[in-house]
């Protein structure tokens, strides 16, 4: 059984919309890959072992997006078949607060603009990933 500590996660909204964003973001960046020469000339060059790998995981993200897209009952139900997708959530939401905070850090360079919390230490983002580091590797 998943932790309830994960399960509750998905009881709060504002969390919810945390977890939606950072899948977003990830499914953004994977398929930003195509849209340049250097991304189509990287993936193009993969070895097939690891092509295969990065398109598995653009599948498996894209299969998350929609059981985010469901009603809180069904999301409940799927997220409790196991610790994968968990395991995507927890990859996702690492890789959209490491952007943020390298965007917020930019943002201060380039315009002298103060860090702002609600980007570079988003605080239900934070929340998301520690209950993610503390409970998704499957015991």
């Amino acid at each position: 059984m998943i932790n309830p500590e994960l399960m509750d996660l998905l009881e709060k909204n504002d969390v919810l919309d945390v977890l939606v964003d950072s899948v977003t973001y990830q499914l953004l960046k994977i398929n930003n890959v195509e849209k340049t020469p250097e991304g189509r000339d990287w993936y193009y060059e993969l070895p097939p072992i690891v092509k295969d790998k990065f398109d598995n995981y653009k599948n498996d993200y894209q299969t998350l997006s929609g059981v985010l897209a469901l009603d809180h009952e069904q999301i409940k139900n799927e997220m409790n078949k196991g610790y994968y997708y968990w395991r995507l959530l927890r990859s996702a939401c690492t890789t959209y607060r490491n952007d943020l905070v390298e965007y917020d850090q930019q943002l201060t360079l380039e315009f002298n603009l103060p860090l702002t919390d609600a980007i570079s230490d988003n605080s239900v983002l934070n929340e998301c990933i520690g209950v993610l580091d503390k409970h998704v590797i499957e015991k």
